[in-house]
């Protein structure tokens, strides 16, 4: 008897245990850290939005902003985060040097702008002037360079971090050219008005060309579905939202980019919408990847015939939650 009330209690406290091991499974598959490459824009407007959806359905998103993209990618890589956004280019170079990553969705399409004083009309005056973009294999630069070979000119170039701070090196007389965010393409505009102007807009030129996007690792997709749909849900939500109600979007980026002004907003929020820079589908197809992998094989930033659409993309949780939500 004695023996059996022993081997009950063992059982007892061995179900306790299990029982306990998968509420702690079930609440850190609840726990989503996510990794920003900057601090919050207006680009980051929907995902902020829907980790406010995501912790009404008993998820708890831990965002962490970086201040570089390759940190951001780093982390995910390293499992500091499980899932993050990046720009495209800067997620397919890792996963072109072997790294365990996919893309599921897109953030925001291709935003950039070229500016130029006005004194410049036409790219073949660019020819000798010093042209800046971020850094080696990056979107702007892929951009830059397709134009100087495009126009058949041979700039100056310069690397020069962060839109914003090429936006003000333009103002200073320190560039000639660079390519610029929307809401810096504002900015100097506001600033130096008459001044400067778009030269070209590759947003218009490229609306196909992924901007920056959401991804994870192979691994974390894999065995966490039920959190990268809710995740794509809530996303997809967000973006519907503010296109259909941009006063809502307005508000959603007045509490959540303090210091931002109302009528930047406004100005930031119809370049938005008019290129949908957030796109209502979740911008990953096979039409659009290949797109921008052959864009990118073309300009030099990654070797022709490595990558394909399945090395490099994951659009099957965003699949089931379109044939959920239906498409727009």
């Amino acid at each position: 008897m004695e023996k059996k009330g022993h081997m009950r209690l063992f059982t007892a406290l061995m179900l306790i245990g299990l029982a306990l091991l998968w509420k702690g499974e079930a609440e850190a598959q609840k726990k989503i850290r996510f990794g920003y490459p900057s601090v919050a824009d207006m680009g980051d407007i929907p995902s902020l939005l829907a980790w406010s959806q995501l912790k009404e359905q008993g998820y708890e998103v831990v965002p962490r902003f970086f201040s570089k993209t390759d940190l951001a990618v780093q982390a995910v890589v390293a499992g500091e985060a499980d899932m993050g956004a990046a720009a495209g280019i800067t997620v397919i170079k890792a996963i072109e040097q072997g790294r365990n990553l996919k893309i599921f969705a897109e953030q925001v399409r291709n935003e950039w702008q070229l500016m130029t004083p006005v004194s410049i009309k036409e790219p073949k005056q660019l020819d000798g002037k010093r042209v800046a973009y971020h850094a080696p294999f990056s979107l702007t630069e892929a951009l830059v360079k397709w134009m100087a070979n495009y126009y058949k000119v041979n700039p100056q170039w310069m690397i020069v971090p962060g839109s914003e701070v090429r936006a003000e090196a333009l103002m200073r007389g320190q560039i000639d050219a660079t390519p610029a965010e929307i809401a810096d393409v504002l900015n100097v505009l506001d600033s130096k008005p008459g001044q400067f102007h778009v030269l070209l807009s590759y947003a218009r030129i490229f609306p196909e060309l992924l901007g920056t996007v959401y991804f994870a690792r192979t691994d974390y997709l894999q065995t966490n579905g039920a959190v990268v749909e809710a995740v794509l849900e809530a996303v997809l939500r967000a973006h519907r939202m503010t296109e259909e109600n941009p006063a809502q979007a307005k508000e959603a980026a007045l509490k959540l980019l303090p210091g931002t002004k109302a009528g930047t907003i406004d100005a930031i929020a119809k370049n938005y919408r008019d290129l949908r820079i957030w796109d209502v589908n979740g911008g990953v197809s096979r039409e659009r990847g290949n797109g921008s992998l052959k864009f990118f094989e073309e300009t030099g930033l990654v070797k022709k015939g490595v990558l394909n659409f399945e090395l490099v993309f994951a659009s099957e949780h965003l699949e089931k939650v379109l044939k959920k939500m239906g498409r727009r």
